[in-house]
């Protein structure tokens, strides 16, 4: 991991606002995805939210990224209100997302897969591009020459071109990372980064989430089901369980926490023993 920071990067993704969602709820027909939940993810932290299978996790996420529109309450990044906005737009407005399920043709590179991110911030029409005027040819330098820096500091810059197809598992979800890094985001959705990942690549994302953090100050809302991982990363958790939020907290709070316990092992009792967090006990 590299420990410098893109060029002009930094400065320009660091938020002093936080995402802010309040009173959330998704129905489909009879059925509530996601009642009336609520969380803060503060500038420049990580914040995990974590449950079981079919808690909504997913749901919170299409919501935030304008793929579904929530039945009521409202997401705003500061004073900005994201609700109701398309998925392009919330891109637009600083929310950078990278999915569970890698995008992007396996043919292709890794720089025109990083390369993708850019494309709405590109001034320049499929017209002037297709004719390479000029400026044209000028903006597609500066954009490469970006998506080479997030390449670099994601350790990908000997991987360029190489088409993401034939790259190992733990590259190919840096590069969905690095993808999402491109749209210059203010707040960085990151949908079980290391579903699938041997112990050596889970600690390599461990370690770029921390860069990203550190580095760029991005707010980083994570959803995971590793609770080693996020209970050594996150600076704050909030649990769903079937749609409703049932604990939020410090990740030693939630850890302890009798409604997490019995969202996740089926019991309150008091001997049962807290959600692991990777660490020993006091």
């Amino acid at each position: 991991m590299s420990a410098v920071a893109p060029a002009g990067v930094a400065g320009s993704l660091a938020v002093a606002d936080p995402l802010v969602v309040e009173g959330v709820t998704v129905r489909f027909g009879a059925l509530a995805a996601l009642a009336d939940v609520s969380l803060r993810a503060e500038p420049g932290t990580v914040h995990a939210v974590i449950g079981p299978n079919g808690a909504g996790k997913s749901t919170l996420f299409n919501v935030i990224s304008g793929v579904y529109r929530a039945t009521s309450g409202r997401v705003l990044l500061g004073g900005t209100v994201l609700t109701g906005q398309r998925p392009h737009r919330v891109t637009a407005l600083g929310v950078g997302r990278a999915f569970q399920n890698l995008a992007g043709s396996p043919y292709e590179s890794v720089l025109d897969n990083i390369m993708i991110g850019r494309h709405h911030l590109m001034r320049t029409g499929f017209l002037s591009a297709g004719l390479r005027i000029p400026s044209a040819r000028h903006e597609e330098r500066l954009h490469r020459a970006r998506a080479r820096e997030i390449a670099e500091f994601l350790d990908l810059g000997e991987r360029l071109h190489v088409p993401i197809g034939i790259l190992p598992y733990g590259d190919r979800k840096r590069v969905e990372v690095a993808r999402a890094l491109a749209t210059e985001p203010r707040v960085l959705l990151l949908d079980e980064p290391v579903a699938g990942m041997n112990a050596v690549e889970t600690a390599q994302m461990t370690a770029t989430i921390r860069a990203i953090r550190a580095s760029l100050g991005i707010t980083v809302l994570l959803v995971e089901h590793d609770m080693t991982m996020v209970m050594s990363l996150a600076d704050r958790v909030t649990v769903l369980d079937f749609g409703r939020v049932v604990s939020d907290g410090t990740p030693a709070e939630v850890s302890r926490d009798p409604a997490v316990i019995r969202a996740y092992l089926g019991t309150g009792d008091e001997d049962t023993p807290a959600v692991s967090t990777g660490k020993e006990q006091p």
